[in-house]
């Protein structure tokens, strides 16, 4: 184990045993009073610090501190004020009375995965030890090699409100951890060094910079930001570092860096597993693409999939929106194949205006709507073609299932998709992936079958990065 600076949260070093009978209580560097039987941290106010970044420094609420120290509710808190902060005993869950049945907010359950100080050069070491959940002779051993794993992720524990697009990262975390737990519950030693960089650059550069024990890690997962790939490639690129990224399908760099992971395929990728796909059934189909207005910008992955479309000869017939708006569609759509209707959107709520016309012209005509898998929380009553790295029917686990409400049981902030099944299968796979890192039969091809994702990573050049090519195409 090393004892370098860990800028956030370092789990289950070295477990002396897997499912041990009480998890040890972290132990922070205060001295500790006790009263009445309970144990209390002293902690004596820094400069610039409120009570919210102390409570997720030590891992309790704020009302818990207020609690213990009632004079603050009437002159606040007070530089270099000895303060007591409560020590919660980390007790082993049992069966019968399992951790999902505790009332815990979403903001405590994120307290318990991370902790961190962004003004002070102070570092905090938490251990998280899940406990005896699964049975461990009903796992296959690993061998005893240490990987590290490094999570630069924008887990923004600095914001008090956050939306559903920060929360998914909390969710990808939250599974990855329950990936590594059965890792370990198989024999494998890991090391796992986490990281809350935000979604700022500078920030990203700054964590690398102070923390050279990034450099050390077999594998990076993150960042989650475009702008934030460039500073981990560029301060990292010596150093050969696996780097998994899971939320972005569009990498700079990503054809001359073969240490590169890429989860989510190509806009050019999805376009042509589309068009292939369609090929197939040209003598039952045909496209009705819509045009753009006069200088309206198409997205490229519309573009894309135009282009492959010709490509691979799908028939396919050209509309203006005014004339889908005025029910004058005759000349484009077919009565006897079923009109695939592609608009030059990716955003749905640009349709609501064309949807009951589109819904009116089915009436006639075969219609099936190109959607987007973003679209799927959307009410829409037509059939619908789309493309998809998840599967349509994720299959969990019943162990992940008991793990996941044991410990982190909360309102997930997406189903479609699950972002913590997410992590985990990334996670399986990467962990699979670096324990055999010397096998010569091409393991980073071998095909993976995950909950959610089933992940085949194809390198296009020897240079490039390696990108998952496993697209479901759902035709409804």
């Amino acid at each position: 184990m090393r004892n370098t600076h860990i800028y956030c949260l370092l789990i289950g070093l070295f477990m002396g045993c897997i499912f041990p009978a009480h998890a040890q209580e972290k132990r922070l560097p205060y001295p500790t009073d006790t009263v009445d039987g309970k144990i209390y941290y002293l902690y004596t106010v820094e400069r610039s610090i409120g009570l919210y970044r102390i409570s997720l420094n030590f891992g309790v609420t704020q009302e818990d501190i207020l609690q213990a120290n009632p004079h603050l509710q009437h002159q606040g808190l007070r530089f270099e004020e000895v303060i007591r902060i409560p020590s919660k005993q980390t007790v082993t869950p049992q069966k019968s009375t399992p951790i999902a049945n505790k009332k815990q907010t979403r903001q405590e359950k994120r307290n318990r995965l991370v902790r961190f100080d962004n003004d002070s050069n102070n570092t905090h070491v938490d251990t998280l030890v899940l406990t005896d959940t699964i049975h461990q002779d009903s796992l296959t051993n690993m061998d005893s090699t240490t990987i590290r794993l490094a999570y630069l992720l924008p887990l923004h524990t600095d914001v008090i409100k956050r939306d559903k697009n920060m929360e998914r990262f909390y969710d990808f975390y939250a599974g990855s951890l329950i990936a590594i737990y059965e890792a370990q519950a198989r024999g494998l030693h890991l090391d796992i060094y986490t990281y809350d960089i935000g979604k700022n650059a500078q920030r990203t550069k700054e964590v690398i910079t102070n923390h050279p024990e990034i450099r050390q890690a077999d594998a990076i997962i993150g960042p989650a930001y475009s702008q934030q790939v460039s500073v981990v490639l560029d301060s990292l690129r010596q150093d050969s570092i696996w780097c998994l990224i899971p939320f972005l399908s569009r990498v700079s760099g990503f054809d001359t860096n073969k240490c590169l992971i890429k989860f989510n395929p190509s806009e050019q990728v999805e376009a042509d597993t589309l068009a292939r796909y369609l090929a197939q059934r040209k003598d039952s189909v045909h496209c009705v693409l819509i045009e753009a207005k006069e200088g309206e910008i198409i997205p490229t992955g519309i573009t894309a999939i135009h282009k492959a479309l010709q490509q691979y000869e799908v028939p396919t017939s050209s509309i203006s929106l005014k004339a889908l708006l005025t029910d004058s569609i005759a000349h484009a759509f077919y009565a006897d194949k079923e009109n695939i209707i592609i608009f030059n959107t990716e955003r749905y709520a640009n349709l609501q205006a064309v949807m009951p016309h589109l819904i009116t012209a089915s009436t006639s005509y075969r219609t099936t709507l190109f959607s987007h898998y973003s679209w799927q929380n959307e009410k829409i009553v037509l059939p619908q073609l789309f493309t998809s790295v998840f599967t349509p029917t994720p299959t969990i686990p019943d162990t992940y299932q008991q793990l996941f409400e044991a410990y982190f049981n909360h309102e997930l902030c997406s189903l479609q998709p699950r972002y913590d099944l997410l992590g985990y299968d990334l996670t399986n796979q990467l962990i699979h992936m670096l324990t055999h890192v010397n096998d010569t039969t091409g393991l980073w091809h071998t095909p993976w079958i995950g909950t959610q994702a089933n992940i085949h990573y194809v390198q296009a050049t020897p240079q490039s990065g390696y990108e998952n090519q496993t697209i479901h195409i759902i035709h409804q």
